[in-house]
């Protein structure tokens, strides 16, 4: 067996990204990250910042700074992050009670505190922006716990928090240089190595600090931190579409059908997924702090995060096999092209409608068969060629860079008055290239159309199936007409599949802010027995948001003589992965296929230049006809400027304390976008506003010496995506009344959220909590889809602007028998708006942590031990209502199931799992630490569907994401002073992650099989 090698991959070229790899490698290592930066340090504490050392430390501290806490928050400290297998944010934030994640490809891209994707994400208070146009800031995937000095969750905001989240705010602080108790310098050097790839991708992190203090009794520090990481995740993703009806009743029955049953799922289509998401991730922080006089500190920090992210994933799909499949007027020749040896029963699944949960019964489904290629026009003439076969590439790239810059200072003007002064500004910059192409097999075993008959570029290929341990399937090459294996590997037998893709499009975000607080401490003056101190304070926000979707005009053909022939791009073409069938465990998987290879196609130029010129040898037109270009009907430029101002009373009567505060927030929007009337745009720009009150109070009552009690009323908001609020629209064509205007909305204003908190905490122990805590989130205004339509009152529209009765006025629109003639009419307004439904969310969360350190003289090595565990449960009830199933054959199954007019339930909130736990177990003693995690969610709705183009199943329905659990592990020894080894594993048990189509347990859409990870690796402390 070969030894793993370092791997080198090709990057599409960006801008300095070469440079700074090098910079990184050649000078770095003695000014890199943090990774292992906390225990360069003694456990100590000075006023707020608390730097810990070793697991049993960090969670002690964070336990003082949440006892300590008015409102409800979660920490977690550096080297506890640092001893946890994790490799970006999401990762870290699973351990946190009330906190689920989502993954994709294994890696986890998404985080839901308490039920809510909608959180903030912040660098030392500062409000980042992420790649895309949403809300919460800066990707998950893009930072490297390795820089983070520690997190905060904040649960229950108070008035000086930053509105905008419907969960949390997630506040990461990085080390502050005057905190330092002596010099820092530390270093890791990791290799991760997956399970379904081949190589070691690096990880190199580090940092390097001091601070001094002159004659004078000044003082100055600073801290430089960074990390470098590459990693390369796959998951296997099988898709089975067994949306056709196979009915054994009608006229015409199909040889197929099995004995006794009167009717069965076919196949529609059997989809061979592969993916593998490739990071490249540079992350780079520093901080300046400074002391001038005894009253004055200065400070500048700096967060970098440069994200290369690229997709190579493979499709292999076999089509259109439902045409043999032998119903109705498709009937088969006996005998001759399905031989369907497989069935059982299953449970279809179940939805909310209108009267109830609906359960759709049992139904027999195929699970082995063949199909052989129809031959001749004396069978189905519409048949001809299935199945068809093609293998698709899944490409695309996100470069982003953000960068995060905080300068500011804090003046003590007197003993009691305090004055924050701060200037921060975040942006991020986004390109995602993208150039897919699939390619059709043509089958020369196989019946191919005369040239001019018009069929279309796709040809039959035997296929064999087995569905009953898995969704595996491969071309039968026992069948007559079955091609080679070498004919699979001839590029001049594939040919393009119509039109390709190939964009760039470009995310420009960023947000600057001012803010000047100021602090009165009234335990210095006397002048309250109550009021500790009052908080004022405001803040100058603007946010701004640029989509440009850029898209080449391209040209193909669906049909065989106009199709370009792959063998002029055989430099682009590649075998798909062949570790499909052992990666999965299912007996068949297609593999000795070509494709266009994503890695071979990132300089998107390049290789459309190779395209362009291929076709032309073979006489077509140029497949991609011109460079990017805009499309006029997504772009929008959005600035929305915020004036906050808040007030806050803090207060202390003995065992009771707390906070009350006023938050008020005003916004004025200005959206600029393209408007098209009788095809012709117009840029325009769109002024609303709004604001909000939002009062927040918090309470803690020392109940005793060991419990404490909290309670908690805030108020927030939820800002619409960028997306929603474009003025972007598109008017009905002149003549064109019976249409609606499609676009976005301007004057959307936020949901309004109500937050009512309260907790129980009994630290029992040292180092020990038991904690249970129940929630409830009240959302009003939600953000609904619908179409606005114009009343008609006697048969005639409103022909004036604006619109009174409802719709939107269109003025190139002909009013005809609505308006006599008119031109300019209310015509239906499809956008976004606030419904008058709410929905309510409602939760408990139970946490406990307790070690063995107190029993040290009983248990001696055992002492080391220690746990933590949690577990949340959350609902949702909404009022939303009811909206039809969508798709022709959805309906004819669950008519005939007894269904005529199935219904679900709209869906308002994914990724909602009802229950969660975290189990962790650990072992810190004579420089050994080990901890073993195991991390469990419920099943939850998910829009999370590759290769589909839809959030929606086959069978119209938002896929239920199965219940899963994760085990991770992590162990280190020291074994040289300041030298540690260590390795973590991530999945250790290959947990799988499928998705089904209607329910929880019913019948199966999507495999989902990813990968265990290992890193290992070791870090020196200077």
């Amino acid at each position: 067996m070969s030894q793993p090698t370092m791997k080198t991959r090709a990057k599409t070229p960006t801008s300095g990204s070469w440079l700074k790899s090098s910079l990184l490698f050649g000078v770095g290592l003695s000014t890199m990250m943090l990774a292992t930066a906390a225990s360069a340090q003694d456990a100590d504490s000075e006023g707020d910042v608390v730097i810990a050392t070793g697991i049993r430390a960090s969670l002690e501290n964070a336990l003082v700074e949440k006892r300590e806490a008015d409102s409800l928050v979660e920490v977690i400290f550096a080297e506890d992050i640092g001893k946890l297998p994790d490799q970006n944010l999401a990762e870290v934030l699973e351990n946190i009670t009330g906190i689920q994640i989502t993954r994709t490809e294994g890696v986890g891209t998404g985080v839901q505190i308490r039920g809510s994707d909608q959180n903030l994400i912040q660098f030392n208070g500062v409000t980042t922006v992420g790649a895309g146009n949403g809300r919460g800031g800066i990707n998950f995937t893009d930072v490297n716990p390795a820089i983070i000095a520690g997190l905060e969750v904040i649960k229950a905001p108070e008035a000086q928090h930053i509105e905008g989240a419907v969960g949390g705010t997630i506040n990461l602080r990085t080390i502050r240089p005057l905190d330092l108790k002596g010099p820092l310098a530390s270093v890791r050097i990791q290799g991760e190595d997956s399970s379904l790839t081949s190589g070691i991708s690096p990880r190199v992190s580090g940092a390097l600090g001091n601070n001094w203090e002159n004659a004078k009794g000044q003082e100055i520090g600073f801290v430089m931190s960074g990390s470098y990481t590459e990693s390369e995740n796959t998951a296997f993703r099988p898709r089975l579409d067994r949306d056709n009806l196979t009915d054994c009743t009608v006229a015409v029955p199909s040889t197929a059908c099995p004995s006794g049953v009167d009717r069965f799922l076919g196949v529609q289509f059997l989809n061979q997924v592969q993916r593998t998401q490739e990071f490249e991730t540079l992350n780079l922080a520093g901080s300046f702090e400074a002391k001038p006089t005894d009253d004055l500190r200065i400070f500048a920090d700096i967060v970098y995060n440069d994200q290369q992210q690229s997709l190579s994933g493979s499709r292999v799909q076999a089509s259109n096999v439902s045409r043999l499949n032998g119903s109705g007027d498709r009937a088969v020749v006996p005998g001759g092209n399905i031989n369907f040896t497989g069935f059982e029963t299953v449970n279809i699944g179940s939805a909310i409608g209108e009267n109830g949960t609906q359960n759709f019964g049992d139904i027999a489904i195929v699970t082995q068969g063949t199909f052989t290629p129809l031959q001749a026009d004396a069978q189905v003439n519409d048949g001809r060629g299935a199945p068809f076969f093609r293998v698709g590439s899944d490409a695309g790239s996100r470069f982003t860079e953000t960068t995060t810059v905080r300068l500011g200072g804090e003046w003590e003007a007197t003993e009691a008055l305090t004055v924050n002064a701060e200037f921060a500004r975040s942006s991020s910059d986004t390109v995602n290239p993208n150039l897919s192409v699939n390619l059709n097999f043509i089958n020369p075993n196989s019946f191919i159309a005369p040239s001019g008959d018009g069929l279309r570029d796709e040809n039959g290929t035997p296929i064999i199936f087995d569905l009953s341990n898995g969704f595996g399937f491969d071309v039968n090459f026992a069948d007559p007409f079955a091609p080679s294996e070498a004919d699979l590997l001839d590029p001049n037998n594939y040919v393009f599949d119509g039109t390709p893709t190939y964009s760039g499009d470009i995310r420009e975000n960023a947000d600057r802010a001012f803010r000047l607080d100021g602090s009165y401490d009234f335990s210095e003056t006397g002048l309250s027995d109550f009021l500790t101190s009052v908080e004022v304070g405001v803040r100058f926000g603007e946010r701004s948001s640029l989509r440009d979707d850029r898209d080449a005009q391209r040209s193909g053909s669906s049909r065989l003589e106009g199709s370009l022939n792959a063998g002029g791009i055989s430099q682009l073409l590649s075998e798909i992965p062949d570790n499909f069938a052992s990666g999965t465990g299912n007996a068949l998987a297609v593999d000795g296929v070509l494709q266009v290879d994503p890695n071979l196609t990132r300089n998107t130029r390049e290789a459309v230049a190779t395209i362009n010129a291929a076709a032309a040898a073979q006489g077509l037109g140029p497949i991609f006809r011109s460079d990017l270009i805009s499309d006029d009907a997504a772009f929008f430029d959005i600035t929305e400027d915020t004036l906050a101002i808040y007030g806050q009373a803090n207060f202390d009567l003995g065992r009771i304390r707390g906070n009350a505060g006023l938050r008020y927030i005003d916004t004025q929007l200005e959206s600029t976008a393209n408007q098209f009337t009788n095809g012709v745009a117009t840029l325009v720009t769109v002024d609303s506003s709004y604001d909000h009150f939002l009062p927040r109070v918090n309470v803690a009552i020392d109940v005793t010496e060991d419990v404490v009690l909290r309670g908690s009323y805030t108020e927030d908001i939820r800002r619409p995506d960028f997306t929603a609020i474009t003025a972007a629209r598109t008017f009905p064509d002149f003549g064109g009344v019976n249409g609606n205007s499609v676009g976005g909305n301007p004057f959307l204003v936020p949901e309004e959220v109500q937050n009512l908190d309260a907790s129980l905490d009994w630290y029992f122990a040292p180092e020990a909590v038991f904690s249970v805590g129940v929630f409830r989130k009240e959302r009003d205004g939600l953000f609904g889809a619908v179409v606005d339509t114009p009343d008609e009152t006697g048969g005639v529209r409103d022909t004036t602007a604006p619109c009174e009765n409802g719709g939107i006025f269109s003025p190139g629109t002909e009013a005809g028998i609505f308006g006599n003639g008119e031109v300019g009419v209310c015509v239906g307004n499809q956008s976004t708006f606030n419904s008058d439904n709410s929905t309510t969310q409602e939760g408990i969360e139970v946490a406990v942590q307790y070690n063995l350190s107190a029993w040290e003289d009983q248990l001696g090595f055992a002492s080391g031990f220690g746990m933590t565990a949690n577990y949340t449960y959350q609902d949702e009830k909404n009022n939303t209502g009811f909206v039809p199933v969508s798709g022709n054959r959805n309906n004819v199954i669950f008519g005939a199931q007894g269904f005529p007019n199935a219904t679900r339930e709209a869906a308002t909130l994914l990724n909602l799992s009802n229950h969660a736990y975290n189990l962790t177990g650990y072992y810190e003693k004579y420089g050994l630490s080990a901890r073993l995690r195991y991390t469990w969610r419920d099943s939850f709705a998910t829009s999370n569907l590759p290769g589909t183009g839809s959030v929606f199943t086959p069978f119209g329905f938002r896929g239920i994401q199965e219940s899963r659990g994760q085990l991770n592990g992590s162990v280190s020894y020291e074994v040289l002073d300041g030298l540690t080894l260590q390795v973590d594993a991530i999945n250790l048990t290959e947990a799988s992650s499928d998705v089904y189509c209607l329910s929880d347990g019913g019948l199966k859409c999507y495999q989902g099989i990813t990968d265990r990870r290992v890193v290992f690796g070791a870090s020196y402390t200077f």
